[in-house]
């Protein structure tokens, strides 16, 4: 029983010790951090991403349309795909104030936190159209199928304005956009210094 009682004496202190040396470690580290400054002032990073303005992305896509008619006649199928530039953009020139912090514990370094990108521009090749049209028996490709074609591409740059990225494009749209904000804030502060970026209103 004695043995016990001194076993749970040696583990007892044991942990009191660790503790001990767990609350130094993190009182030297908030120390250090409230010694160490930023290698660049948040507001000169700041106001250097600023002038950068806006950071884009690129997502190449298509858009296909459908016009026809049915009648006694014949049916009138006409078919339009024609390729979609999507342009999403973060405006860093709004950047809030407190949108760069810092911090020298471990591995910290920089947080910028950015707008979320957002589509800036829509841009429909309409010269690498693919065309496709189907007539009925008494329908004329010439008149009838031209005019649904005519139709489907009067619609096209409504359609391209309306896509919606898939969840994998914008997963690279966000991806690619915290990429390139990263590689701007190492230009400004160096690149060993440990960057992080993350959207407003994310944890």
């Amino acid at each position: 029983m004695a043995l016990v009682f001194a076993c749970l004496g040696v583990f007892g202190g044991l942990a009191l010790w660790l503790r001990a040396q767990e609350r130094a470690f993190l009182d030297r580290a908030a120390a250090q951090a409230a010694a160490e400054p930023p290698p660049r002032p948040l507001a000169d990073v700041t106001s250097a991403l600023r002038t950068m303005k806006l950071v884009t992305v690129e997502i190449d896509t298509t858009v296909s349309l459908q016009r026809g008619d049915s009648s006694w006649r014949g049916d009138v199928a006409a078919k339009i795909e024609v390729p979609v530039r999507l342009a999403y953009g973060t405006d860093l020139s709004k950047l809030k104030g407190e949108a760069v912090g810092f911090s020298p514990l471990l591995a910290g370094g920089y947080v910028i936190r950015v707008p979320r990108p957002e589509r800036v521009s829509t841009e429909v090749f309409s010269e690498q159209e693919k065309s496709e049209v189907a007539v009925g028996w008494m329908r004329l490709r010439s008149r009838a199928g031209e005019y649904y074609l005519g139709q489907a591409r009067k619609d096209a740059a409504s359609a391209a304005r309306d896509l919606t990225l898939r969840p994998e494009d914008a997963k690279r749209v966000e991806s690619v956009t915290r990429e390139q904000v990263r590689a701007l804030v190492k230009s400004i502060v160096g690149e060993k210094t440990p960057v992080r970026v993350v959207f407003e209103g994310a944890p």
